[in-house]
């Protein structure tokens, strides 16, 4: 596995430049370590200070991204965009499988080039150099998997919401078994899960659980207990978990009823409950959400409202999931990051993984899916389930755990 460290960003014309990140400044690079071992990514945001309305064509269209590297170039095709005018950000994830042999040789430094051209015209671009840093082969790591008596495995799965696929073989019907295999495989102590249609996938998976797990949600589109809305649902292991109290609120202005918040394309819920860890007797907040993915000001003010509500238990230690359809160094999750940790960067060398989480059935890599916890708790462990459970994929989201001390 490779990591990167980024470096200072060096305009080459005004017009575009790089912003802060959560640690530090330039685009974060990550080597995936799971189906793709030489794929490189980059995730990073940009801030045009000029031609927001000014360009024939769209952003997407307008934009090209390259690595160099010893004297070399190679095309990053552009895997995530989003843009918004009103915020004058644009957020990119480019990545390329077949870089050169020189770019993951220890502590080689490239550069990252993203070009705005208008037409034949370019009107902007930056330079954002990063090194690649060689640090921990993943395929020694053993991991632990499963939690201790003074720990809980928290898991975070989007089971993609049951359609017609392209491929048949990603339908939910020819999924649903194998989501139920690596649930069965894994024993999380609690699951969020997003995407699950209320009738077709939400029941199922509450049926196949119902004597070692319990839980709850709500359709997103109604508020009820029935239909074929998205649930963002719960399930908890009974054996390991007491439920004190919980419930579901819509991220959005009016959080109790029904709603769309702010941009956002599709309305967007998130499931609480309160929970007594039997062994160590603590008692902590847990929150299962799906950001939109669209709407960047639903994702900025969506993060800032869960921020706000985990506030609301200030004597709990909080933990929070979900597929937040950013990646972690988007500045949305400053409200977050102020208040918790990102397991996945919180968990010692050795026992966690820069794997994408989004795969799209192979079409892309990203890291969207998350999950954090209370600055006081300590995470032993972090991993992207993307090992095989007699089928291609379980879903166009890897899971994803974390296990946590409670005590």
């Amino acid at each position: 596995m490779l990591a990167c460290k980024g470096g200072e960003e060096s305009s080459v014309s005004s017009p575009l430049q790089a912003i802060d990140f959560v640690q530090e400044d330039g685009a974060e690079v990550k080597i995936d370590n799971g189906v793709d071992k030489s794929r490189v990514t980059l995730a990073f945001e940009v801030t045009p200070k000029e031609y927001i309305t000014t360009l024939s064509k769209s952003w997407e269209s307008a934009i090209s991204c390259a690595a160099l590297c010893d004297g070399q170039t190679v095309q990053l095709p552009i895997e995530s965009f989003r843009s918004s005018v009103e915020m004058g950000k644009i957020s990119i994830t480019a990545s390329c499988c077949n870089l050169p042999e020189s770019f993951f040789a220890a502590q080689t430094t490239a550069t990252a080039v993203v070009t705005i051209a208008d037409g034949n015209n370019t009107v902007s671009s930056v330079e954002i150099p990063f090194t690649l840093q060689k640090i921990v082969n993943i395929e020694n790591i053993k991991l632990q998997k499963f939690p201790k008596e003074d720990e809980i495995k928290v898991m975070s799965f989007n089971v993609r919401v049951e359609t017609s696929e392209s491929k048949a073989s990603n339908n939910w019907s020819n999924r649903k078994e194998a989501c139920v295999a690596l649930i069965k495989d894994q024993k999380p102590c609690i699951i969020g899960f997003q995407e699950a249609k209320y009738t077709s996938q939400w029941i199922y998976l509450r049926e196949q659980f119902k004597g070692e797990y319990d839980g709850w949600g709500l359709n997103r589109e109604t508020g009820g207990e029935s239909g074929s809305g998205e649930v963002m649902g719960i399930l908890y292991n009974r054996s390991k978990l007491e439920k004190l109290d919980g419930g579901t609120f819509w991220l959005s202005p009016t959080p109790n009823r029904c709603s769309y918040g702010w941009d956002a394309a599709c309305r967007r819920t998130a499931t609480w409950g309160v929970f007594r860890h039997k062994a160590t007797n603590t008692t902590f907040l847990y929150i299962n959400t799906h950001l939109d993915h669209q709407g960047i000001e639903a994702r900025i003010k969506g993060l800032e409202q869960l921020a706000a509500f985990i506030a609301k238990y200030p004597s709990y230690p909080a933990i929070l999931g979900g597929d937040m359809n950013i990646e972690s160094y988007h500045e949305a999750f400053k409200p977050i990051n102020a208040i918790m940790n990102n397991t996945r960067t919180a968990a010692p060398e050795g026992y966690t993984d820069d794997a994408g989480t989004f795969n799209d059935y192979a079409k892309t890599s990203q890291i969207i899916d998350h999950i954090y916890c209370s600055k006081s708790m300590q995470v032993v462990e972090y991993h992207t389930i993307n090992e095989k459970y007699g089928v291609d994929y379980v879903s166009d989201h890897y899971p994803i755990y974390a296990i946590i001390k409670m005590k």
